[in-house]
C-alpha cells in the first residue's frame, strides 16, 4: 500500500483572503466551519493552503461568513497591496546576525513559549513556519529554543504570518500552561498508563465526540 503524500503548502492571497474575513468575524475554525458543514479541520487545511480553491468553493464560505464575493475581491486586493509594501517580506530569507544571537544561551520567554504552541496549534512544521514567514529554518529553531531576541516587531510578523491575531498571542502569553505543553504531559501520563486504564480513557475520550 503506497503511503499518501501530504498536500504541501500554498497560501495564496486568496487562501489569506478568507482568512482575514473569518478572523474579521472573531470566528475561530471550529465555530466557521459549522455553516459550511465540514470539521474544523477541514477549514484549516484550506485557509493553510492544502486545498486548491475554486470560485464556486470561496463564494461557499464568504457567503457562509456573511459576505459576498465583491467583499473577497476587496480583501484579497487589501492583502496584494500590503505585500508589494513589504519589501522583501516572504521572498528574502533572514538568517542570524551577530547582532541577534544571545552567544547562544537559551532563555526562553513567555513570548517564545507562546509563538511556539501558535506554530503547534496551527499544526505546521518548523520548515512550513520558515516558509510562511519567510525566515531561514534554523532561525525559527533558534527562536523556538530562546537563542535569539524576538521584538515586537519580529512577533508580529510571526503571528500574522501563521493566521493569527495579536489577540492571539497575548493570550498564550497569559495562560500558565500553553495548550502544547498539557498535551505533551498527557501523552507522557498515557503512555505510563495501564492497559485497563487506557481503555477507560479512550472511552472517555470517543464520549466527547
Amino acid at each position: 500500500m503506497t503511503k499518501k503524500m501530504k498536500q504541501p503548502l500554498r497560501i495564496t492571497d486568496e487562501h489569506q483572503a478568507l482568512r482575514e474575513l473569518r478572523l474579521s468575524k472573531n470566528l475561530n475554525l471550529e465555530q466557521a466551519s459549522i455553516p459550511l458543514g465540514i470539521k474544523s479541520k477541514g477549514l484549516g487545511h484550506i485557509e493553510n493552503g492544502r486545498v486548491k480553491l475554486t470560485k464556486e468553493k470561496i463564494e461557499k464560505i464568504v457567503m457562509s461568513l456573511g459576505f459576498n464575493y465583491h467583499d473577497f475581491l476587496r480583501t484579497k486586493k487589501k492583502i496584494k497591496d500590503d505585500k508589494k509594501n513589504r519589501v522583501n517580506r516572504v521572498t528574502v530569507k533572514k538568517v542570524l546576525t551577530n547582532a541577534d544571537r544571545r552567544s547562544y544561551q537559551k532563555i526562553i520567554t513567555k513570548e517564545v513559549k507562546a509563538l511556539k504552541a501558535l506554530r503547534i496549534l496551527r499544526k505546521i512544521s518548523q520548515d512550513e513556519a520558515s516558509s510562511l514567514c519567510g525566515y531561514s529554518r534554523p532561525t525559527i529553531g533558534h527562536i523556538e529554543n530562546g537563542r535569539i531576541a524576538v521584538d515586537h516587531k519580529r512577533i508580529d510578523h510571526i503571528v500574522k504570518s501563521f493566521g493569527f491575531r495579536i489577540e492571539d498571542f497575548e493570550k498564550y502569553c497569559k495562560a500558565e500552561v500553553t495548550r502544547d505543553v498539557i498535551i505533551e504531559n498527557c501523552k507522557r501520563k498515557i503512555l505510563d498508563l495501564s492497559d485497563e486504564k487506557l481503555s477507560l480513557i479512550k472511552g472517555i475520550i470517543d464520549s466527547m465526540g
